[in-house]
């Protein structure tokens, strides 16, 4: 009796170890798969090789489980008909499962997912040899697996699609592995090919240009007390930019004596890009022509803005001052428990990302106040208040037809469902 009683406990403790291997191979990310093959020698790479056919791998560690298990019930039937009868076999079924369930199934696999680099090691010889053994078994229920598998019209391994990344990312975010900024960063980057030019210009009310006609030394002083090192140069009209003004370029044109020449005489010839070029496209093109300014163009030909590598950068990156440049207000600013006040040039990007919400999308809108002139069909006026499934708009202020400040309260529900990262 004493040698069926360890067997039993023996046949326990081979379930809990498939059980928890089985967890640990499973719970390996791709990352860690690339680490356990380059830094962990010979078991790593055994690992990672036996990761490469996880159809053979969970074959084996299954089949090794299930047959454990199996014996355990019958070891365990045997030992109560003879120590207690059949009429107690219900009652060792039922107390055989919750044992099963605590230390081969739910203990082992938390312990595996907490240490699963470590389990994967010192399982790897094992697992292998027992693959090898079973080789024959593990290739006839491959094989029957994928003939059930090929009736559902799927094979293969799904790629990886930008949405999962996003939440791996996110999920990672929310646990504390990686910091808040590298996971902007990260859904920052693969926004690129979707955000235009026209979402991260200067638009052509605020940008500070000069005339082709300004001689240098009057120039100099406008452009330095601007702050700007590129600036660009119009002829006749604000609108019509002709070239682009380096602050390098006038410094030593006035070293040499030419302060008297106009800054037609020194501009270099601008490039000129739509506003629908995409932000990752933009970045290709400031590298191939190794400029850091290009002029913003409507579908008219028109002015539309200018965009700089800065721009773009800080796209990524978020804002970047120097030392001379005054720190801009937030954009959304929380003022109460579902109320923010927000300036009406956010790009609705941002807008979505600080208060997680979703906006209706329209054609060409890229700012809050463009969202707003289109979901009215015209400029909304102070004080106005306009409804929408999100919550309530406020216009608090409206310089001239541009919308400056909105005041945003949120519906309850729509705060509950989204949360707040604001």
């Amino acid at each position: 009796m004493g040698i069926r009683l360890t067997a039993l406990v023996a046949l326990l403790l081979l379930s809990g170890f498939f059980s928890g291997t089985e967890t640990a191979y499973t719970s390996l990310s791709l990352a860690q798969i690339h680490s356990l093959r380059v830094h962990h020698g010979r078991r790593g790479r055994l690992v990672a090789r036996m990761l490469d056919r996880p159809d053979r791998l969970l074959g084996t560690i299954l089949i090794g489980n299930n047959l454990v298990n199996i014996a355990a019930s019958a070891l365990a039937s045997a030992i109560t008909i003879e120590l207690f009868g059949r009429h107690a076999l219900g009652i060792m079924t039922g107390v055989l499962t919750m044992i099963v369930l605590v230390f081969g199934e739910v203990t082992p696999k938390q312990i595996a997912i907490s240490h699963n680099e470590l389990v994967t090691l010192q399982t790897a010889p094992v697992i292998y040899s027992l693959s090898v053994v079973l080789r024959p078994v593990t290739w006839f229920i491959g094989l029957v697996s994928k003939l059930v598998t090929s009736l559902t019209g799927r094979t293969g391994r799904p790629a990886p699609t930008r949405e999962g990344i996003l939440h791996l990312v996110g999920h990672a975010n929310a646990l504390g592995v990686i910091e808040n900024f590298k996971f902007r960063w990260v859904r920052n980057v693969f926004r690129f090919n979707e955000l235009t030019v026209h979402a991260v210009m200067t638009h052509r009310t605020k940008v500070f240009s000069r005339s082709k006609d300004d001689r240098i030394r009057d120039a100099l002083s406008a452009i330095t007390a601007a702050g700007f090192s590129r600036v660009p140069v119009y002829d006749n009209d604000p609108e019509r930019i002709v070239g682009v003004v380096l602050l390098k370029d006038i410094l030593k044109h006035m070293k040499l004596k030419h302060d008297s020449w106009t800054l037609k005489q020194i501009m270099v010839e601008p490039i000129y890009v739509p506003e629908t070029r995409t932000v990752d496209r933009m970045l290709q093109q400031f590298r191939k022509a190794g400029v850091n300014i290009a002029i913003v163009l409507d579908e008219y030909g028109g002015l539309s803005g200018i965009v700089t590598l800065e721009d773009v950068i800080e796209e990524v990156l978020g804002e970047i001052y120097d030392e001379h440049e005054p720190k801009e207000a937030p954009k959304v600013t929380r003022i109460g428990s579902s109320t923010y006040r927000i300036a009406g040039d956010t790009p609705l990007h941002e807008l979505e990302d600080a208060l997680t919400i979703e906006l209706p999308k329209h054609e060409r809108v890229q700012t809050l106040a463009g969202f707003l002139n289109a979901y009215t069909g015209r400029i909304p006026h102070t004080g106005e208040q306009i409804q929408t499934e999100l919550g309530e708009f406020t216009i608090e202020e409206v310089t001239g037809t541009q919308v400056v400040t909105v005041r945003f309260t949120r519906h309850e529900q729509s705060a509950h469902d989204t949360g707040d990262r604001a």
